[in-house]
C-alpha cells in the first residue's frame, strides 16, 4: 500500500490526490456520449473516499437526481457500493424483481436497472466505479457491456497519468530533500576538512624554507605532502562553493563593476602561473568604458577559473588571449588558448560537476573537475551564458556573457553557444 493510502473504511482509497478540474471536466463529455449511446437518463463516475462514496462526475441531463459532489455513506446497498467492494462488473436488469436490492438509494430514487464497471488506481486501489442507471428495465446487450469496459479503460488510463504525475512529484520532493541533506552534509564535511587542511600546511611550511635536518628524501615527501594538501584545499573550497550554490545560499552582493581595470588586476593576480609556463597573457578591450552589475568577488571567482583552465592546458611559451566586447545590454568576454583542444562528444559535460576530459594538463596540473561548474553557475546567477567553442588541435575558446544590467537567471546546463540574438 502507498504512503498515501488510507484504511478509513471499507476500501483503501488514495484520498489525498485531487483529480483536476480539466480531467473532470473531460469525464463529463464521456459521460454525456456515454448517456446518449446507452440512451439512459445517467451516467456517472463515482469515487469512494473513505466510509463515503461520492459522484465525481455525471451527464448533464437533468433527468436524474445525481450531481458532482453528492456523497452518501456506503453500507447503504447502492449498487456502485457492490460494484467497488467485488471489483467486478455489475448488471442488475430490474432491481424491483430481486429482493436483494429492495431498499437500495437508488431505487428509491426511481433507478430501476443499472450496470457498472470497477476503476482502480494503478497501484491496485480502487477508486470508485463507473456505471449507467435507468428509469426502466434494462438487461443490456453484451456489446453494450464491452462498451462500458471500453469507457472504463478510457478513465483508467486517465487515473494512470494522474498517479503517475503524483508519484513523479513526490520523488522530486524527495530528490530535492536529499540533495539538500547532501549539500548540507558536504559544506560541514569541506569546511571540517578543510580547517584541518589549513592547520597541516600552516605546520608544514615551518618545515620548507630552510629544510634543516631533513634528507633529500624527507624533503621531497615533504613538498610531495604540500602539494596533495593544497590540492585537497582547493577541493573542498569548490566543494564548498557547490553546497552553497546549489542549496541557493549564495547571495549575489552586487555593485557597479569597471570591467577592464577589474580584469588588468585579475591577469596580475594570475602572472606567476603564466610565468612559470612561459606563457604570454594578451588582453584586448574595447576603448569605452564598461561598467556593469556585479558581485566583483564572484566575478573574480569566474576569470581566475577560465584564466587558471587555459594556462593549465596551454603548451609553454603559448599565448592566452582575453577579450572584451560591449553591447548596449551585454558583455561578451572570452578566454582563448592554443592548448589541444576539446573533443566534441566531450565538450557537452564540461560544465557539470566532477566532469574531466581526456585531455590532461601540459604540465601535471590536477583538476577537480569542479571549477568550469562553479563557474556557471555564477554565470547563471548573474543572468548570464557560458559555453564553449573548440576543434583538436585547434585550441578553446571559453565564452561567456553578461548582462549589463542584473537580469532574471537563466537555467543553461548545455553549455552550447546561444542564438545570435542573444548576444
Amino acid at each position: 500500500m502507498s504512503p498515501d493510502t488510507h484504511q478509513n473504511g471499507a476500501h483503501p482509497v488514495l484520498e489525498s490526490i485531487g483529480v483536476p478540474d480539466a480531467m473532470i471536466r473531460s469525464w463529463q463529455e464521456t459521460l454525456d456520449l456515454v448517456s446518449e449511446l446507452f440512451r439512459v437518463p445517467a451516467a456517472l463516475i463515482s469515487r469512494v473516499y473513505g466510509n463515503d462514496m461520492e459522484v465525481c462526475a455525471c451527464n448533464g441531463n437533468m433527468r436524474h437526481p445525481y450531481r458532482p459532489g453528492l456523497r452518501e455513506r456506503l453500507h447503504d446497498g447502492r449498487y456502485c457500493e457492490e460494484v467497488a467492494r467485488s471489483r467486478t462488473p455489475l448488471l442488475v436488469a430490474d432491481a424491483r424483481t430481486d429482493p436483494r436490492w429492495q431498499g437500495n438509494p437508488d431505487l428509491e430514487n426511481g433507478m430501476v436497472s443499472y450496470m457498472g464497471m470497477p476503476l482502480t488506481w494503478p497501484s491496485g486501489e480502487i477508486f470508485g466505479a463507473i456505471c449507467v442507471l435507468d428509469h426502466k428495465e434494462n438487461r443490456h446487450s453484451r456489446r453494450r457491456k464491452r462498451l462500458l469496459q471500453q469507457f472504463a479503460g478510457m478513465i483508467m488510463a486517465d487515473l494512470h497519468i494522474l498517479y503517475a504525475s503524483i508519484q513523479l512529484e513526490r520523488t522530486d520532493k524527495e530528490l530535492r530533500f536529499l540533495h539538500e541533506e547532501m549539500n548540507r552534509f558536504l559544506g560541514i564535511a569541506a569546511h571540517d576538512m578543510r580547517n584541518a587542511l589549513n592547520v597541516f600546511l600552516g605546520s608544514s611550511r615551518h618545515l620548507l624554507p630552510g629544510g634543516g635536518g631533513l634528507t633529500r628524501k624527507q624533503q621531497t615527501y615533504l613538498d610531495l605532502a604540500q602539494k596533495s594538501a593544497s590540492t585537497l584545499l582547493q577541493l573542498m573550497d569548490e566543494l564548498m562553493d557547490i553546497a552553497r550554490i546549489d542549496s541557493m545560499h549564495v547571495p549575489l552582493h552586487v555593485e557597479e563593476v569597471d570591467l577592464s581595470p577589474f580584469i588588468v588586476e585579475n591577469i596580475r593576480f594570475n602572472q606567476n602561473q603564466a610565468d612559470a609556463k612561459g606563457i604570454q597573457i594578451n588582453l584586448l578591450l574595447p576603448p569605452e568604458e564598461v561598467r556593469l552589475k556585479a558581485d566583483p568577488a564572484k566575478l573574480d571567482q569566474v576569470f581566475n577559473n577560465l584564466l587558471s583552465n587555459a594556462m593549465k592546458f596551454s603548451p609553454e611559451n603559448s599565448i592566452v588571449q582575453v577579450s572584451v566586447s560591449a553591447g548596449t545590454e551585454v558583455i561578451l568576454v572570452s578566454v582563448r588558448d592554443q592548448g589541444p583542444g576539446i573533443p566534441r562528444n566531450e565538450q557537452t559535460g564540461l560544465f557539470t560537476p566532477f566532469q574531466t576530459t581526456s585531455i590532461q594538463p601540459t604540465s601535471g596540473e590536477t583538476s577537480t573537475g569542479l571549477g568550469l561548474y562553479i563557474t556557471r553557475r555564477i554565470i547563471e546567477e548573474h543572468g548570464g551564458q557560458i559555453w564553449v567553442e573548440s576543434e583538436p588541435g585547434q585550441g578553446s575558446v571559453f565564452c561567456f556573457t553578461l548582462r549589463r544590467k542584473t537580469g532574471p537567471k537563466v537555467n543553461l546546463s548545455t553549455g552550447k553557444k546561444p542564438s545570435a540574438s542573444t548576444v
